[in-house]
């Protein structure tokens, strides 16, 4: 997950996502003259400045995007960053930088906060860099076919070595029989008011098994050797093949191949 050049070119889902929940959810945000605004795992800083930005009144103070991978950092302050739009590097499931506490108006994470195990103390987190009335935006992953296929590869004596630690990297929401409840009773215990937590059964659809891959290997958070990749997403495929998850297009103009599969998308939204 740190190949920004690869992330950025290969991240059509997550924009997609960040688009049609900003859409649902603008109405709810309230905007003032001057914002600081932060996004939590900006990774290149695509969705920041081509999804996140379009949302956001001409007149805000600040961008900060924020992501724990240095090398997504500098990327995206070189591609992405400006006057107004800047990108730091933390880890929001530990210290908070000292001023960043309490100085967003807007808090923002798309597609992150599904990475992190220790929920409670990530949402407490977003809430302190609040400032009082600062609202959050909050869409990750609950159950994902991504996750089952990550845990059959741990499974198999030649990718164990580096999938040993593959619970790091599940969704905490995968397996909840209510994410929505789970989701909700954390962000009440913290402080957070106007709760609105929602899971959306969503369709990812890829239109070649090569578009797959690369998806699969923008987000891989497994150190597999390099000269080893081809292999692994090879063998992924084998899997999603087994889990019926291709399926063959025959028309008059020609056959295809297309990869798809349905997920849970949590959308949560809060106020200080």
């Amino acid at each position: 997950m740190n190949n920004a050049e690869l992330y950025e070119k290969n991240n059509t889902l997550q924009k997609r996502d960040a688009l049609q929940c900003l859409q649902e959810y603008e109405k709810k945000i309230k905007w003032k003259n001057f914002d600081t605004i932060i996004d939590i795992g900006c990774g290149d800083g695509g969705v920041t400045t081509e999804v996140l930005k379009k949302f956001i009144p001409s007149n805000y103070k600040k961008v900060i995007g924020v992501d724990i991978s240095e090398k997504m950092v500098q990327f995206a302050n070189e591609h992405h960053g400006d006057k107004r739009t800047v990108f730091r590097v933390m880890d929001v499931e530990n210290t908070l930088p000292k001023d960043f506490r309490e100085t967003f108006d807007h808090a923002f994470s798309f597609y992150t906060l599904h990475w992190i195990r220790d929920q409670e103390r990530a949402l407490s987190n977003i809430y302190e860099l609040l400032t009082d009335g600062g609202d959050c935006l909050l869409i990750f992953l609950g159950h994902m076919p991504v996750f089952d296929i990550f845990r059959q590869l741990s499974r198999c004596s030649k990718w164990h070595p580096w999938l040993k630690n593959v619970d790091r990297f599940i969704s905490p929401y995968h397996h909840s029989q209510d994410p929505e409840k789970d989701v909700r009773r954390t962000m009440a215990k913290i402080g957070y008011r106007d709760i609105d937590v929602q899971c959306k059964r969503m369709l990812c659809t890829y239109k070649t098994p090569e578009e797959c891959k690369k998806a699969v290997a923008a987000v891989n958070p497994f150190k597999v050797p390099k000269e080893l990749e081809d292999e692994f997403l090879e063998d992924y495929m084998d899997i999603v093949v087994d889990m019926r998850f291709v399926d063959e297009v025959n028309n008059n103009i020609n056959h295809s191949v297309h990869v798809s599969a349905g997920y849970t998308l949590i959308v949560a939204f809060a106020r200080k």
